[in-house]
């Protein structure tokens, strides 16, 4: 099915939300990051016990919750229960974790795009792949704002492409593939997306040589964000939305942001 490129009309996606700023992959975030101006939001996706979605990142809940152990051994009602900001800041005590639905409707209030990441477990990818498409088929209003499914796992991404063949999906990777476009074909994306600690010269030849597009990972300097996104790449995820903040940018860089 053909797609309109770039998929990611924007140079930053806003990595968890503003999450310099707001706890990450929490709906302050959002709205943090909506209010500084961004267009994409990026966030990740995982099932609980009872087979529900919730936002989060990590497949344990300790670095973000005061809870323990992993998202995929409580149920719902247990997730809710657990303060997930107080980590951050004070000032976010007793943030929740976010369903899907509610970070959804969230996203869509504050006109933002959103990528949305798989966080598989090994084993389960077709259950999360398929309720999370379920989900975006009830919810994501299509004819209004732009989303891309994407995550680590190939059998999620091609089950995405089963259940949604009209949404776009990228690939996240570690290193730029030696022929990014016949990777990007036998995964069935159109994005790949990469870390750049692994972005080297070598790289960025290899980017822009292919006709797949780019997104490279997590980049908080302005400074590399520019070099990357005049070399190929389309777009960079940030925690920090102020990336481009035009009093920080030469003149030249300005233009771009």
């Amino acid at each position: 099915m053909p797609f309109e490129f770039p998929i990611v009309d924007a140079p930053l996606l806003a990595h968890r939300g503003a999450s310099l700023y707001a706890p990450e992959n929490t709906l302050p975030a959002v709205e943090r990051a909506a209010r500084m101006g961004a267009k994409w939001i990026e966030t990740d996706v995982q099932l609980t016990a009872d087979n529900e979605l919730v936002i989060i990142h990590d497949l344990e809940l300790d670095r973000t919750t005061d809870g323990s152990g992993f998202v995929a051994q409580h149920t719902l009602d247990q997730i809710r229960q657990l303060d997930a900001g107080s980590w951050f800041g004070d000032g976010f005590r007793h943030c929740r974790i976010p369903t899907l639905e509610e970070f959804i409707r969230c996203v869509t209030e504050h006109g933002l795009n959103l990528q949305l990441e798989l966080k598989e477990l090994s084993g389960r990818e077709y259950q999360l792949a398929d309720r999370a498409c379920e989900a975006l088929a009830a919810l994501w209003p299509f004819d209004e704002r732009k989303l891309f499914v994407s995550g680590f796992s190939a059998r999620c991404m091609r089950r995405v492409a089963e259940n949604l063949p009209h949404v776009p999906r990228a690939i996240a990777l570690i290193c730029v593939p030696d022929d990014p476009d016949a990777y990007a074909e036998e995964v069935g994306v159109q994005i790949i997306h990469v870390q750049d600690k692994f972005v080297d010269d070598h790289a960025l030849q290899l980017i822009r040589a292919s006709d797949t597009e780019f997104g490279v990972a997590t980049i908080n300097d302005a400074e590399r964000a520019s070099y990357l996104l005049r070399s190929g790449v389309e777009s960079v995820l940030t925690d920090d939305p102020l990336l481009f903040d035009t009093e920080r940018l030469s003149g030249a860089d300005r233009a771009r942001a």
